[in-house]
């Protein structure tokens, strides 16, 4: 099996490829701004270089993680963002019309506005509160123009960094602690985070087919980012004192509590996602095999 996946750069992206590799797989990696060793460039803004980069690959499975994510980006620079998460997407889904790639679309928990009576499942109808949700609904909807299509929508992904990744919660809370410098995190929005290398995984074994339409994959072990960094400090033994609480500024408007049910995974036999608990004991065992 001959995959491409969009934004292999990305933090989602680089353990993807490796997920793939693992798992016996053709993977071939594509950035797009940053230019990264074993990855080829692709700017999706380009139809004619999506075509001819999908023409030339006679790619099996396309995995489309290529996006602008930051919300408050997108909510200052719209024209770019639907560029990149709709115009984009729409490239990557007609290149993958005409070459009869299967395409499984990452997709986002924004697209839901955050007053659920239950968790969210599949069928619930989105309706994003900014920008970046907005986007990434279009994008879904190109998506399942294409029969086989799948969708999988996640949540906040947490892990560790590499040395030359761009920074993520859990990394930026520890080099703060650990400096013995105060860590300040929104204590209002409820969060389900999942680890970032059990959605790789997921999306790798999704990849060898079978599975069509939208599918949920969440933590269920509801926490706010406050939270979330309290456990760090205890779980690496730093001192807890130095989190605050404080809420969140931002101009895009952020979801109050979008939790994901994972009905459909679970009916297919998928196991559930680690717990927040597991996936720290995952972390401490990474970070000590890096030293």
């Amino acid at each position: 099996m001959k995959v491409i996946v969009t934004g292999a750069s990305g933090f989602l992206g680089r353990r993807l490829m490796r997920a793939l590799r693992t798992s016996g797989a053709q993977a071939v990696g594509t950035w797009s701004t940053t230019p990264r060793e074993g990855l080829e460039r692709l700017d999706i803004t380009d139809a004619r270089a999506v075509d001819e980069a999908f023409a030339a690959g006679r790619f099996d499975v396309c995995i489309h993680a290529a996006a602008r994510c930051n919300l408050d980006d997108c909510e200052r620079n719209r024209t770019l963002a639907s560029t990149t998460n709709v115009v984009g997407t729409g490239h990557v889904v007609e290149a993958c019309r005409r070459t009869r790639t299967r395409l499984l679309y990452v997709s986002t928990d924004h697209v839901f506005d955050g007053a659920p009576t239950s968790a969210y499942v599949e069928t619930d109808a989105p309706r994003p509160l900014q920008h970046y949700g907005v986007t990434k609904r279009e994008g879904e909807l190109l998506a399942l123009t294409l029969e086989d299509a799948l969708v999988l929508r996640v949540p906040l992904l947490y892990g560790l960094a590499g040395p030359d990744e761009k920074a993520t919660f859990v990394t930026s809370t520890l080099e703060r602690l650990a400096a013995g410098q105060p860590v300040y995190a929104d204590g209002e929005q409820v969060r389900y985070p999942v680890l970032v290398d059990e959605v790789a995984a997921i999306l790798a074994r999704l990849a060898g087919g079978g599975v069509h339409g939208v599918l949920h994959f969440s933590g269920a072990e509801a926490t706010t980012k406050y939270s979330w960094a309290r456990r760090l400090a205890h779980a690496f033994n730093l001192d807890v004192t130095l989190v605050h609480a404080r809420k969140e500024s931002s101009l895009a408007a952020r979801p109050r509590d979008n939790r994901l049910g994972s009905t459909r995974l679970s009916a297919l036999g998928f196991e559930p996602p680690l717990t927040l608990t597991e996936g720290l004991d995952v972390l401490r065992h990474q970070r000590e095999a890096a030293r």
